[in-house]
């Protein structure tokens, strides 16, 4: 009995310290990411949910099925937080929690689209595989590419 304790134990010490690792990567690519775009205070990334401020203070603005969202900084917290409140509410909660889902991986795309050709391909991963953190240590040091809500626009002769 005591050897499932130990592999039980073991197992819990393992993600915790995953998830030690994932915080460290995804907050040294934040402040990066800020500190490099001349964001005010780049060491929020450090800190949970004023993270999701940087975040969004990095992607700006974005088209969510043809409604404008500006000023992210500012909503990407409240989306994020008020939705996992609101999560907690029978039935609705569900459909919060889908559109909570839905909003965050165009948030994700957005964001790498931002700073790298293969943000479907790191998007993905980062879903399936909650690889966010290590994808976006990845690209820490990038210049964005894109900085129009839909991605890198054809010149206007065409």
């Amino acid at each position: 009995m005591s050897n499932v304790f130990a592999i039980a134990g073991a197992t819990i010490l393992l993600f915790y310290l995953i998830a030690i690792v994932f915080y460290v990567l995804k907050s040294i690519a934040l402040q990066t990411l800020a500190a490099n775009r001349g964001i005010e205070n780049p060491w929020l990334g450090w800190i949970p949910i004023a993270d999701l401020y940087i975040m969004g203070l990095l992607v700006k603005e974005m088209d969510v099925f043809g409604y404008r969202l500006d000023n992210l900084g500012l909503w990407c917290p409240v989306i994020f937080v008020g939705g996992a409140i609101l999560t907690t509410i029978p039935v609705l909660g569900v459909i919060i929690s889908v559109a909570l889902l839905v909003f965050a991986v165009l948030f994700t795309y957005r964001l790498f689209e931002i700073y790298t050709s293969q943000a479907i391909l790191y998007t993905v991963l980062s879903v399936l595989l909650c690889l966010f953190p290590v994808f976006l240590f990845i690209i820490r040091n990038n210049s964005p590419i894109s900085s129009t809500p839909q991605g890198v626009q054809p010149p206007n002769n065409y």
